[in-house]
């Protein structure tokens, strides 16, 4: 998808609700195994603080993941994310109960993804979002593509973009 600068602040000016995945978005994806604790991940600490200035704008805040490791419910809880769905095989199953939790419409919401299982819930939200390493079909399916990589400020950026065009409450 091609949206020019108007059209991705007309829908970012919509936004109450941004989801996140976690594997390959805000992290780069590998996985590292440490003996006596398992299978982890690394975080940006940017990201963290985009995903927080969003929530302190007002944004709720969710993620939803097909993977599911205790760091990542660790990071998740650090980042004081209440809406978190792991180990999701149908993402947009997962993304309509949390509609009608929070009670908003679906062009209320904005989802970044990375994969080609994502863009089920890429094509349902009003504003979807990749990391520029993200498969050609995903960066192509998705209003805007990051230009910092997966895990070292795609996430941050996307959070920036949204904090300077959406609407004020």
């Amino acid at each position: 998808m091609n949206h020019d600068l108007e059209s991705l602040k007309a829908r970012v000016a919509r936004l109450s609700v941004m989801i996140f995945d976690i594997d390959g978005t805000l992290t780069d994806g590998r996985i590292f195994w440490v003996p006596g604790s398992g299978w982890t991940q690394m975080y940006s600490v940017r990201d963290g603080m985009g995903i927080k200035r969003l929530q302190e704008a007002g944004l709720e805040v969710a993620a939803i993941s097909g993977g599911d490791s205790l760091s990542a419910q660790m990071r998740m809880q650090s980042l004081g994310i209440k809406h978190v769905h792991f180990g999701s095989q149908d993402k947009v199953a997962h993304f309509e109960k949390l509609l009608e939790l929070l009670q908003v419409s679906a062009e209320h919401c904005g989802y970044m993804g990375d994969e080609v299982v994502d863009l089920p819930l890429l094509r349902a939200v009003g504003f979807s979002a990749a990391p520029p390493e993200s498969p050609d079909e995903v960066r192509a399916g998705v209003h805007y593509v990051a230009q910092r990589a997966a895990g070292f400020g795609a996430a941050r950026e996307v959070c920036e973009f949204i904090l300077r065009h959406r609407a004020r409450p």
